[in-house]
């Protein structure tokens, strides 16, 4: 029989909830409880992104080189106008598909995940969203973020590569119909010329509204980006 002090309560230490941990609490509740929302993930090979990207590094006089996720961010932004269901706000007269491509970005800080913008993404140079986003997110981490730069988004990515994640499923962020996870870039086995090699891959998982989208939107988008991603000649032009 296990002693009386076992059955009691254990010590404990209350933190309190911050406002912003609320505001992710009541936001992710709303958007489980609302949105009829559904994933479909694809395995991009992106061996072709991580040698431009080394080549950039090694010929860069500009100090800043873009991350990987600043390409991914590229990369949305030049293919959603062609996915406009996805660059949209649920409301309950309908869908209102946004004019303008702004995509925010989840960045995770002390007191909780902030979505910072990156306003008219698609007329940005990659370097020049390269260098929005390094400002924005040392803001959020600073606790200097303001309110006007976390509104706006019509679609929203959230990378967990960097924290060794492989795949995971992101909650889409109200009003907004969809979410972008991308996962860890790793050498993954793949087939290429039917054969089986080591290549460098990630899981993108899209999460979509379906009252806004269906699966075939979702495929007919991860094929552009995974286009996009594998494109040398695109990728060298950003």
């Amino acid at each position: 029989m296990p002693e009386q002090s076992h059955l009691t309560e254990p010590e404990y230490e209350v933190v309190a909830h911050t406002r912003i941990r609320q505001a992710i609490g009541e936001r992710t509740h709303s958007s489980l409880r609302d949105i009829p929302q559904f994933s479909t993930v694809i395995l991009a090979d992106v061996g072709e992104l991580m040698e431009v990207r080394e080549e950039r590094k090694q010929a860069s006089t500009e100090g800043l080189v873009p991350t990987y996720n600043d390409y991914f961010i590229k990369a949305v932004a030049s293919i959603i106008g062609d996915h406009p269901r996805l660059n949209a706000w649920g409301d309950e007269e309908g869908l209102k598909v946004l004019k303008s491509i702004n995509i925010g970005v989840a960045v995770a800080t002390e007191q909780g995940v902030l979505l910072p913008t990156i306003f008219d993404a698609d007329t940005k140079s990659l370097q020049q969203i390269a260098e929005e986003t390094a400002e924005l997110i040392d803001l959020a981490r600073r606790g200097r973020l303001r309110a006007s730069l976390q509104q706006g988004a019509g679609f929203t990515l959230s990378n967990l590569g960097p924290a060794a994640v492989d795949w995971f499923q992101a909650i889409i962020s109200p009003p907004q119909t969809a979410i972008l996870a991308v996962g860890s870039i790793k050498l993954r086995p793949m087939v290429v010329n039917k054969a089986v090699v080591a290549r460098p891959s990630v899981y993108l998982s899209l999460s979509l509204d379906h009252r806004a989208a269906d699966a075939a939107d979702a495929a007919a988008f991860l094929g552009d980006l995974t286009s996009h991603l594998g494109d040398r000649q695109w990728l060298q032009k950003q």
